[in-house]
């Protein structure tokens, strides 16, 4: 990858590579919800056919639970697939939603003390871009942000401390990747920041999104 690479400077949906980008990534999710389905599908059918040939004096008797146990596993897994990746769409439309309307700009990037909270790996983003700060300067970055990629809670990229892409507003809700688009990462004020502030993400969206917009 071409780490001198330039953002574009039109909007960063705008920018092919950042488009395929995200539509691999949407892509993905969507793959992986078909096949969990499939799956799925497959035990429940192999559960009724269980329960259909237990009707015997033998399996009355309670010795064959096996249908109903496979039954049950495969509702409990389809909830949490389905719980899972829905959540992942709704971070990709989120996603699409900053980048349609935000341009991608060159900022420094590193991991925030503590590494992760209940939203994502916590990071902060320099302030101005390109440059990282000088040693200690604390001011010159942005208060901390959770950035999370949608597919995954824990994936960090350590190329992205080398410098990286982001669009939106730092320190309260944008996108991350890295230069030229690849590994897109949702990324919101983190559980710490948000504690001191009367907001929420999607709030923090709807902003971001109506500050670029009237800009």
């Amino acid at each position: 990858m071409n780490r001198s690479q330039e953002p574009p400077q039109s909007t960063a949906f705008a920018h092919p590579e950042t488009r395929a980008a995200w539509e691999g990534t949407r892509n993905r999710i969507r793959m992986r919800f078909l096949l969990w389905s499939l799956l799925f599908v497959g035990l429940f059918a192999l559960s009724v056919v269980l329960n259909a040939t237990a009707e015997t004096d033998y399996a009355k008797r309670g010795s064959n639970q096996l249908g109903p146990a496979i039954g049950g596993l495969a509702l409990l897994g389809y909830v949490f697939v389905l719980y899972s990746c829905l959540g992942a769409l709704s971070r990709v439309k989120k996603a699409r939603k900053v980048l349609e309307v935000c341009p991608w700009r060159q900022v420094p990037v590193r991991k925030a003390p503590g590494g992760k909270d209940g939203t994502g790996v916590t990071v902060q983003i320099g302030l101005s871009e390109r440059t990282p700060p000088a040693s200690g300067d604390e001011s010159a970055w942005s208060p901390t942000m959770a950035a999370r990629d949608p597919r995954r809670y824990n994936r960090w990229d350590p190329q992205l401390e080398q410098g990286a892409w982001f669009a939106g507003e730092p320190g309260v809700y944008g996108v991350l990747a890295l230069p030229g688009g690849a590994g897109l990462m949702n990324a919101q004020r983190s559980q710490a920041n948000l504690s001191g502030e009367r907001t929420t993400p999607g709030r923090d969206l709807e902003n971001v999104l109506r500050g670029a917009a009237g800009s």
